[in-house]
């Protein structure tokens, strides 16, 4: 019986073929792209799959999760309010009409969103849209996980609502 080969040598830097390419840049872009990832090609496979990969789907639509970059090399997880309306033990905190962060009790990480996900698609009567989305959901979850430069802190946030009081039938207008 014969044995497959291995390859030998060093493992593809993206997983996948590329090629070298020489680059010159002007130094702030350089410090901007080390901000996004220290090893700039990685910074520049990250910006292509964030901005150029969504725009080519053609379809004009944003994903239904995604992370979003909030600066300095940190994203949160934002979803598609519209397909996602519930997730057991998550807080879906609204950006917009359609986009929202998710917040997670304090105590709470990575493995506790995921087991989330698993949960909500136990529910038989899911709506197919629901379903795609949380599928979805759960394997980019996973990809994220797996990808080694990517770490998940857990921060607690400060959500401020303004409460509307009411008085005769009418509400007030809230204090500044």
């Amino acid at each position: 019986m014969r044995r497959a080969r291995s390859k030998r040598g060093r493992p593809p830097k993206f997983g996948r073929p590329s090629q070298m390419v020489a680059l010159t840049l002007p130094e702030e872009v350089v410090r901007g792209l080390r901000r996004i990832d220290e090893d700039i090609a990685w910074a520049i496979v990250h910006m292509f799959e964030q901005e150029a990969l969504p725009a080519q789907a053609g379809n004009g639509r944003q994903p239904d999760a995604e992370l979003v970059t909030i600066g300095e090399g940190r994203s949160l997880i934002v979803v598609n309010r519209t397909v996602f309306r519930h997730l057991p033990g998550v807080h879906i905190i609204p950006l917009s009409d359609t986009r929202a962060f998710l917040a997670l009790e304090p105590g709470r990480g990575m493995s506790d969103l995921e087991l989330a996900v698993v949960d909500r698609l136990d529910d038989r009567s899911l709506p197919p849209r629901e379903r795609d989305g949380l599928e979805r959901l759960q394997s980019q979850l996973r990809e994220w996980r797996r990808d080694p430069r990517l770490r998940f802190n857990t921060r607690a946030i400060i959500e401020v609502q303004r409460a509307v009081r009411r008085r005769r039938g009418r509400a007030t207008k809230p204090h500044r």
